[in-house]
C-alpha cells in the first residue's frame, strides 16, 4: 500500500511539473517584485543547521528586502521574530509540492535562493534534491535571478542528480563549500560555471538578544565559576542520527568513553549542548544524548552544564563563544566554534568534517574521529591535546579568511 502510495505522489508531481513547464513558456517575471523566496536545506522545526543558515543569508545578502521562507508544512517560529525581521514562512515545498502554483510564487520574486548544504546530491532522498533543481530551473524559465548557496557532493552523486546539475549549470554558477566537492563537480561541470566557496554558516551573525535570558545568565555564572577553579570549558555536542546507524546504547557508551579520555589528561568542565531538537534514533534528539550525559558525568562529580532552553542555532552561538572548544558531532555546531576561533574536536560521518578542518590548515587526523569507533580514542585524544596550541594558532590565523570566502555564497549579477 505504501509503494501504491509513493507512485500516486510522484505521479502527482510529474503531473504538476509538467503543467507548470508548460506555463513557463507564457509566465514572465514581475519587474517590479520586490520579495526573495528562500527555500530552507530542511524544514526549519528544530534543525539549529537550518536556523543559522537561514539567519546568515537575511543578514548578509537580503538587505532588508521582505523574505518568504518555503516549508514542507505550516511552521511557527516565534523566537525568530528576534533574530530576523521582515520573514514569512509559506508552506506547500513537501512530497507532493504543486510546481504550478509554485510557478506563481516565483513570479512575484526578485530572487530565489536555495540554501544548499548537503541536500543537493540526492544522498538523503533524492526527489528533495531534483525538486530544488526543478525550482531553480523554473525561476530561470521565467526571467526571476536564481541561486544555490555552498553546497556537498558524496563521491557517489546519482546519475539522475548529476544530469539535472549539468541542465542548471548552463543558467546557474554553482557554488561549492569544500574542494573534494568542488573537484568531483568540475569532473561534469565546467569549472567556469563552479564557484569554490565555504558553508553560509560562517558569516551567521551573532544575534546577542537572542540569548540574554535567566539560563544564559546561569549560564555565564557556571562558565565564570568553572574557569576560576582552572577548568578548560569543553561544548560537547552528540548527533542522535549517528546514534541511529550503531545503535543508542552503543553510541552513548562511546561518547561517555570518549569524554573520559579526555578527563584523564586535562582538568575540564563540560557544558552539554545540542544542535538538533527533533526526534532522530527513535524518540531522542541531540538533546535527549546531552541530558543522559549531563546526569551521568553530573553524578561523578565532574563540573557539568546542560539546559532545555536554547530555542534555536543563533540562540546556542551565545553558548559555544564562551568554551574553549568543542567536541561536536554536528558540523554546524562546530562552524560556530570555530566562527569564535574555538577549536573544534570532530565525531565525524559521511566525510562531512575533513574539507572543513582543512580550511584551517588543520590535519583532521589530529582533531577527528569517526562517530563508530568513540571506544578507540585515546591516540586521538592524545593527538589533540598534544597539539592544540598550534590548532588554536591556526584556526585564529584562518578564521578571516574563511569568513571572506564564504561571501561568495552570494553573487551579484
Amino acid at each position: 500500500m505504501s509503494n501504491l502510495k509513493q507512485q500516486f505522489k510522484g505521479l502527482y508531481v510529474e503531473f504538476f511539473w509538467s503543467a507548470a513547464s508548460f506555463c513557463s513558456l507564457f509566465v514572465k517575471a514581475n519587474k517590479n517584485a520586490n520579495k526573495i523566496l528562500v527555500l530552507p536545506a530542511a524544514n526549519l522545526n528544530g534543525g539549529f543547521g537550518e536556523d543559522i543558515m537561514i539567519t546568515s543569508f537575511m543578514n548578509n545578502f537580503a538587505n532588508g528586502t521582505p523574505v518568504c521562507i518555503l516549508n514542507g508544512y505550516k511552521i511557527i517560529r516565534e523566537d525568530y521574530k528576534t533574530i530576523n525581521k521582515n520573514i514569512e514562512f509559506i508552506d506547500g515545498f513537501d512530497d507532493r509540492v504543486n510546481f504550478l502554483k509554485l510557478l506563481f510564487l516565483i513570479k512575484n520574486c526578485s530572487l530565489v535562493y536555495v540554501i544548499g548544504a548537503d541536500i543537493m546530491d540526492g544522498t538523503y532522498r533524492v526527489h528533495n534534491s531534483i525538486n530544488r533543481l526543478r525550482v531553480i530551473e523554473l525561476a530561470n524559465r521565467i526571467g526571476v535571478k536564481a541561486q544555490i548557496s555552498g553546497f556537498s557532493v558524496s563521491k557517489n552523486i546519482l546519475p539522475v542528480v548529476k544530469a539535472k546539475f549539468i541542465k542548471v549549470a548552463k543558467d546557474v554558477r554553482l557554488k561549492i563549500r569544500d574542494v573534494e566537492s568542488y573537484v568531483r563537480m568540475k569532473d561534469f561541470i565546467p569549472a567556469e560555471q563552479l564557484i569554490l566557496t565555504n558553508d553560509i554558516a560562517f558569516i551567521c551573525p551573532d544575534v546577542p538578544a537572542s540569548y540574554q535570558s535567566k539560563t544564559y545568565e546561569d549560564y555565564k555564572t557556571w562558565v565564570a565559576a568553572a574557569k576560576a577553579k582552572g577548568k578548560s570549558i569543553i561544548g560537547v555536542c552528540p548527533n542522535a542520527i549517528q546514534a541511529k546507524k550503531i545503535g543508542f546504547e552503543n553510541y552513548l557508551s562511546g561518547f561517555k568513553q570518549l569524554l573520559e579520555g579526555f578527563l584523564e589528561v586535562g582538568d575540564y568542565a563540560f557544558v552539554f549542548l545540542y544542535h538538533d531538537i527533533r526526534p532522530i534514533c527513535d524518540e531522542a534528539s541531540d538533546s535527549t544524548f546531552s541530558r543522559i550525559l549531563n546526569e551521568y558525568f553530573g553524578a561523578k562529580s565532574v563540573d557539568c552544564f546542560y539546559t532545555d532552553q536554547i530555542r534555536n542555532g543563533v540562540e546556542l552561538k551565545g553558548y559555544v563563544s564562551l568554551v574553549d572548544f568543542t567536541i561536536t558531532g554536528r558540523m554546524h555546531l562546530g562552524i560556530s566554534g570555530l566562527t569564535f576561533s574555538k577549536p573544534m574536536f570532530g565525531v565525524s560521518y559521511a566525510n562531512k568534517f575533513e574539507g572543513m578542518v582543512k580550511l584551517f590548515d588543520v590535519d583532521p587526523n589530529s582533531c577527528l574521529i569517526d562517530y563508530d569507533k568513540l571506544s578507540e580514542s585515546k591516540e586521538k585524544i592524545r593527538l589533540f591535546t598534544k597539539n592544540f596550541a598550534a590548532i588554536e594558532n591556526s584556526v585564529k590565523n584562518n578564521i578571516q579568511k574563511v569568513k571572506l570566502e564564504t561571501s561568495n555564497n552570494y553573487t551579484h549579477g
